[in-house]
């Protein structure tokens, strides 16, 4: 799966995202549904897990906080209580996801975000317009 996050284009990638060596984000293309599918934890930015998604379900959402809209071809997940979107996904063509806004916090409180023109993590990285092929593997945060 080749995902786009703002200028930046991750090919091949086996669409997971990978924090302090464990997955936080996995994105899906569910062949036989025809659909985008979601998993993830939600942290807040002292690195407390707040909410669970698997598969477009919430397992944890404790007082429905978090709100997931979707149709087949896209996903939007929003924080109700502070009013903004922690990840949207659009399913592009040929095997291509763009995700044009996240925010959201690692398990050990680093904030992750993309706007249209670039992706950072933290204070440790910023990407803007990089084109790289992961060759099946996953997309590793910085510490």
């Amino acid at each position: 799966m080749d995902i786009q996050l703002g200028t930046n284009t991750l090919r091949n990638t086996n669409g997971t995202f990978l924090a302090h060596g464990k997955e936080q984000v996995r994105i899906e293309w569910l062949e036989e549904e025809k659909k985008l599918a979601l998993s993830m934890g939600v942290f807040m930015p002292t690195g407390t897990e707040v909410a669970t998604l698997k598969h477009n379900v919430w397992e944890t959402n404790p007082n429905d906080r978090f709100v997931l809209t979707s149709t087949p071809e896209t996903l939007k997940v929003e924080d109700t209580t502070l009013k903004t979107t922690v990840m949207e996904i659009h399913k592009a063509e040929n095997h291509t996801v763009s995700i044009p806004t996240a925010k959201f916090y690692t398990s050990k409180g680093a904030l992750s975000e993309v706007s249209a023109e670039w992706w950072r993590v933290g204070n440790k990285m910023e990407l803007t317009g990089i084109d790289t092929d992961l060759e099946g593997g996953g997309i590793e945060l910085p510490d």
